[in-house]
């Protein structure tokens, strides 16, 4: 029988939480497909709905930027990108925002969400999601600023014209909200249609 689920490629950057945005996807009614950084260059014969980069326990800061040239594929292939922690330093990056060690946050934390559209439709100021994380970046060059709060600048951004965009805090490990706003990110991908948006219970 044909797959009829929109495939999204999880790109495990050594995260534990991988197999939470697997969850996820699937209870969502998308097939995720985990790969590893090194094999992002073999997805173009075989283009995904979305990719979704996950964290990385390694400071940046400590371990240089060579691990860069393995993403660099991302801006050439045009597709719905969401970057979680880490993954939205990478995209960061990519686009020439800096890195640094920032104040370190494991907690569950509200976002003052800047513009809702489309990442935070339907949530709000009072949604808590979790962070973990001690560095952070500045938001790239254009680039829109959807989300911040009292421990760190840019908790949210997106790519001005592509269907870019990253989030600091795990959105895998926040329950409704976190679900929510995974579900509005794939409501992007153009074949998604039938991916399952009323179940957002936690």
């Amino acid at each position: 029988m044909t797959e009829t689920r929109p495939r999204v490629v999880v790109v495990d950057c050594g995260s534990s939480k991988v197999p939470s945005i697997a969850d996820v996807l699937e209870s969502l009614g998308a097939k995720a497909d985990i790969i590893s950084a090194h094999q992002l260059p073999g997805i173009v014969a075989d283009v995904p709905a979305a990719i979704i980069i996950s964290g990385n326990p390694a400071l940046i800061c400590d371990t240089g930027t060579d691990f860069l040239a393995d993403f660099d594929v991302l801006r050439e292939l045009r597709l719905p990108v969401l970057g979680i922690c880490f993954g939205h330093q990478v995209i960061g990056m990519l686009y020439g925002a800096e890195v640094s060690i920032g104040t370190e946050d494991r907690d569950l934390r509200r976002m003052e969400i800047l513009q809702g559209e489309p990442l935070f439709a339907g949530l709000s100021g009072e949604d808590e999601f979790q962070e973990d994380h001690i560095e952070e970046i500045t938001l790239p060059r254009g680039f829109i600023h959807l989300a911040t709060s009292s421990h760190c600048f840019n908790e949210a951004m997106a790519h001005p014209e592509l269907p870019v965009c990253g989030v600091q805090f795990h959105p895998e490990s926040s329950g409704r909200a976190g679900k929510a706003l995974i579900a509005n990110f794939l409501s992007i991908a153009p074949n998604a249609a039938n991916l399952r948006r009323s179940t957002l219970s936690p």
